[in-house]
């Protein structure tokens, strides 16, 4: 199936053998970021070769680090680099290393960075232009002599991967607003000299690295360009919606067939685009909340002004719209790479028609991209390249699955995601295994996360656990609640019952107009328009985005100084969650603490009370309460008191501790692993 995707498609002198490129995602570069080799990439690299893939491009990597240039590391390039790419070239897959001039004003900023770091961090291609996560962080424009010295690393860095074995580069250049990207537009780039003014002189400096790259190399070595159609900028941190009317602030699409043309005339072999910036981030990095296929139109336009391989990233991991795409010369290939960590065999799935047991990405970031921001919280970060769904991800070895050294008959009280992920891996292993569920079907809190219209991939999540449950033959009890009694005959007990709705103790909250956020989300009907929601969390913005689109006033009510304060959440996720509440029109109280719901002449009557003390009266024809979950573990205990032995009773997910889809399946892995 989908024939037009496993053709050949040829970038400059080298053929890959299909349309697939895996995409750059941070943290899964060679290198690692403390320096040195990255031990744990062989294992993630092969994995995807075994899935098909024609052509892996990792995540960036600078030219000059900060502990020196990077084609000094000739001992990497030419040792376990140079042993991967004839591994990696076995299975037929190419591979292109990214290596990138800076972030510029994307900059990450870190209290206490020491100044000779920052000095060499904080460049741009102008004096004061704004830090994107710290704005009142100013950057110093880069000189000439420092422009030409990345040109010159470039040149001689992928002179060093063509003899490691290398089968090209590409330019982290103009494109996601990185440091070549703030060059090429004329609202970042205030310069006077060769590199500022006109089109041609912004784009420059990206132009002189193809062509270093081509004198050191050859002009049969492929050079790809990361390139973004456009920007998605209304301006400094403020991003255009999906069919917003805006003026663009970045790269236009008047301009952008130009500056292809231009970045073609200098020697690209390929362009790699999407669209947006840091400043647009969800558009590079698309989330839940954007369309499948978001960057298409803008990518498929710019292909009818070049000659070279155009290839479309963004959510275009489903195989029937690539396809279409590639055999109707839209695009010459598909750029996926979230895809690849939640199922490194999807390519392979498609081919055969296995498309149900394709395990979807459903653009959580939680694992891959968990860069969070927030007041008070300027960049928070923890390892990259991870997948909420599936912990293998990058750590291969230690996540292989294998039997388990003695069969176990084991019951699994709760049928959530953590119940069946644990139901499913134990059966794997070879153990004999009972899943309980006490309501009439699978899905646990997930069914009502899953419920908004634009929650269709994790809708297709349920969708594939089910359908695995089912092909593995796991013994369900629906409509069964597992009590002490009923599982006095198994060997191992998973407790996965979740966690409940917090209650706040208010006066009025357990009134007629008021509803729990999961009852609202599984369909209990709405009465009036006016719909304020108690709790500014993730859950919270999404009902109110959910009501939004339903054509109802939403109003959120947090307790703390912002809303979407969740460690971990990606800041591509909340910066769209929180255009979107600009777009709507969606009031924020923030710092109030609901003091009272009670009934009025038509829905209710909202008291809250600021931080100064200050109460205000807020008009509601419902209330939706979304102020987060406690668990539910009690089954635990009454096992207990019935007398089981306590080291064969294992808690999972939420019914542990709360948290969020991550948390819950790494947990199941390593309950499910350790019997």
């Amino acid at each position: 199936m989908y024939e037009s995707l496993f053709t050949p498609l040829k970038i400059g002198s080298v053929t890959i053998k299909n349309r697939v490129v895996l995409c750059a995602m941070g943290g899964t570069a060679p290198f690692s970021f403390m320096g040195g080799f990255n031990e744990k990439i062989r294992d993630y690299y092969i994995e995807r070769c075994k899935g098909n893939v024609g052509l892996i491009i990792p995540g960036v990597t600078g030219v000059i680090g900060r502990d020196g240039p990077l084609y000094e590391e000739q001992e990497i390039f030419l040792g376990p680099v140079r042993k991967l790419m004839k591994e990696i070239h076995s299975y037929g897959t190419k591979y292109f290393l990214q290596l990138g001039a800076g972030f510029g004003r994307a900059s990450f900023v870190f209290p206490g960075m020491p100044e000779d770091i920052a000095r060499k961090m904080h460049t741009a291609p102008s004096d004061g232009l704004p830090n994107v996560w710290d704005p009142s962080v100013k950057h110093r424009g880069l000189t000439e002599k420092e422009i030409a010295d990345i040109i010159d690393a470039f040149g001689k860095t992928a002179a060093l991967c063509k003899e490691a074995g290398i089968d090209g580069v590409e330019i982290h250049a103009v494109h996601e607003g990185y440091l070549l990207d703030q060059f090429a537009i004329s609202n970042t780039n205030h310069r006077t000299d060769k590199y500022g003014g006109s089109l041609e002189n912004r784009l420059r400096f990206a132009t002189d690295i193809i062509r270093e790259i081509k004198k050191t190399c050859g002009a049969d070595y492929p050079v790809s360009v990361r390139y973004s159609v456009t920007s998605k900028m209304r301006g400094f941190n403020q991003a255009a919606l999906p069919g917003e009317a805006y003026e663009e602030f970045g790269r236009s699409m008047e301009e952008s067939p130009a500056a292809a043309r231009i970045l073609q005339a200098a020697g690209a072999d390929m362009l790699n685009a999407d669209n947006g910036s840091y400043d647009s981030w969800f558009w590079a990095h698309p989330p839940v909340y954007m369309p499948l296929s978001c960057n298409l139109p803008e990518v498929s336009y710019i292909k009818n002004f070049v000659d070279i391989p155009v290839i479309c990233a963004g959510r275009m991991e489903n195989p029937e719209t690539a396809a279409k795409a590639v055999e109707n010369g839209l695009i010459d290939g598909v750029g996926v790479a979230r895809q690849f960590l939640a199922d490194p065999h999807w390519l392979n799935k498609a081919r055969a028609g296995k498309t149900e047991d394709i395990r979807p990405c459903i653009a959580c970031h939680n694992g891959c991209f968990p860069m969070t921001r927030y007041k008070g919280v300027s960049f928070s970060a923890r390892g990259m390249a991870r997948c909420a769904l599936n912990p293998a991800a990058m750590d291969e070895a230690a996540w292989e699955l294998k039997p388990a050294l003695k069969q176990k008959k084991i019951a699994v009280a709760g049928g959530g995601i953590g119940g069946m992920e644990a139901a499913r891996l134990l059966t794997l292993r070879g153990h004999n295994v009972t899943l309980f569920e006490k309501s009439p079907s699978l899905g646990g809190v997930f069914t009502a996360a899953a419920a908004p219209s634009f929650k269709e991939k994790d809708k297709q999540l349920l969708e594939w656990y089910s359908k695995q449950i089912r092909d593995l033959n796991v013994d369900v009890r629906l409509g069964t609640e597992a009590t002490p009694a009923l599982l006095a005959g198994f060997d191992e007990v998973i407790v996965a019952t979740g966690s409940a709705p917090r209650r706040l103790r208010v006066p009025g909250a357990d009134g007629p107009a008021v509803m729990e956020a999961a009852d609202y989300l599984l369909g209990q009907p709405i009465t009036g328009k006016t719909v304020v929601v108690i709790g500014g969390g993730l859950t919270g913005c999404e009902i109110a985005y959910d009501l939004a689109l339903k054509g109802n006033k939403a109003v959120i009510v947090e307790m703390q100084d912002d809303i979407l304060k969740v460690d971990g959440l990606c800041a591509a996720n909340s910066n769209m969650l929180r255009e979107i509440i600009r777009y709507y029109d969606i009031d924020v109280h923030l710092e109030n603490t609901l003091m009272s719901i009670s009934e009025a002449p038509q829905g209710a009557s909202v008291v809250i009370k600021g931080a100064g003390g200050e109460l205000t009266e807020l008009k509601a024809d419902q209330v939706v309460m979304s102020v987060g979950y406690v668990s539910q573990a009690s089954l635990k205990d009454e096992l207990i008191a019935a007398g089981r032995d306590e080291s064969t009773i294992h808690v999972v997910g939420d019914a542990g501790t709360v948290g969020n889809l991550n948390t819950v399946i790494y947990s199941a892995y390593e309950t499910a692993y350790a019997i």
